[in-house]
């Protein structure tokens, strides 16, 4: 049953796709609700992408809000490439 409902997905999906990569999607994330847009729709999964301005992860972190520029904002000032 699983697989069916995957595949129907995927078709829908794709019978779609120029209309669906028009469309945005709004999350709340923390404080705030986020837009994302469908970048990208293929046979395996559906992308979707978000443009975060400098401006608006240093804005929204020093005045307190949590959410995705926080998180966004921690991992690049955190971030400590592994040596292979």
């Amino acid at each position: 049953m699983t697989e069916e409902l995957i595949n129907e997905l995927r078709e829908l999906s794709l019978e779609h796709k120029d209309d669906l990569k028009r469309e945005k999607i709004e999350l709340l994330i923390g404080d705030d609700v986020q837009d994302f847009r469908i970048s990208g729709i293929g046979g395996k999964s559906i992308k979707i992408e978000k443009y975060i301005r400098y401006e608006d992860i240093v804005d929204a972190t020093e005045d307190g809000r949590e959410g995705l520029e926080s998180v966004v904002r921690e991992l690049v000032e955190n971030y400590n490439k592994s040596s292979d």
